[in-house]
């Protein structure tokens, strides 16, 4: 499938990577259909782009890459909403925001992550509201 985006231009991607979020993302319900792109090899950071609007892209990590005990400060309820119905653990990034100009003002949403099942190719926004984490929380890589 050809797409067209604003940031790589006309893109091949394979179909099949396609990943559906069916409520589409907070802000962008809309939005249902995007694919991962790589930003740089051995990057800690990836893309999130629309395959429907050219202009939608949004800059991705790991959460756990630079807040090793993310997963532990999850109450219960919460960690659960990260897991699949057969109980295996999705995939989890966190959008990162990164002001113009100002890259060392970097921050990234912990309070509501991207939870995104391999095997079905969906993912839901999932917000932690009784977490403690920000959605503006400072970016370190540690």
């Amino acid at each position: 499938m050809i797409i067209q985006t604003d940031r790589f231009g006309e893109i091949e991607v394979d179909e099949k990577l396609t990943i559906h979020f069916p409520d589409g993302l907070l802000g962008f319900p809309d939005h249902k259909d995007f694919v991962i792109l790589e930003h740089k090899p051995q990057s800690p950071f990836c893309w999130l782009q629309s395959t429907d609007s050219p202009e939608l892209a949004f800059v991705m990590t790991n959460p756990l890459l630079f807040k090793v005990d993310y997963i532990d400060g999850l109450s219960f309820d919460e960690r659960v909403q990260l897991v699949n119905d057969n109980g295996t653990k999705n995939v989890i990034f966190s959008i990162v925001t990164i002001p113009p100009g100002h890259a060392e003002n970097s921050t990234v949403n912990l309070l509501g992550p991207l939870s995104i099942d391999t095997l079905t190719r969906t993912g839901r926004q999932v917000i932690l509201a009784n977490s403690g984490y920000s959605h503006r929380h400072p970016l370190v890589i540690s």
